[in-house]
């Protein structure tokens, strides 16, 4: 177990060392930086997460009703530059879960 930690530790180090991690930090900081532009991606992110856990039904029309009441927010080049290095950074952290749990299937029949 020993030796399974400590290359998860080696894969977190290379993570941070990503071209992908780096630009989701720099692109953190830049948003952070503007507190204003934050708060209201935020208060966005919220609402957008809220519909999809709590809504009834097929959520399509109320998120879709948030991203045009946002549409100025989401088309700031700060605010898009986070919400696409958080994408990828998303997107390279699901591959390699994917590629961790990859051949395990655990049954509970």
């Amino acid at each position: 177990m020993d030796e399974i930690l400590a290359a998860t530790k080696h894969v977190n180090e290379l993570l941070k060392e990503s071209r992908e991690y780096k630009r989701f930090v720099f692109a953190r900081n830049a948003l952070r930086a503007n507190a204003d532009l934050y708060r209201q991606l935020k208060e966005m992110k919220d609402r957008y997460k809220d519909v999809q856990i709590y809504w009834e039904g097929n959520p399509y029309d109320e998120i879709y009703r948030i991203c045009q009441e946002h549409d100025e927010l989401l088309h700031n080049s700060v605010v898009n530059e986070y919400l696409r290095a958080e994408s990828a950074l998303s997107r390279l952290i699901r591959m390699m879960v994917d590629t961790v749990v990859e051949g395990f299937h655990i049954d509970f029949e």
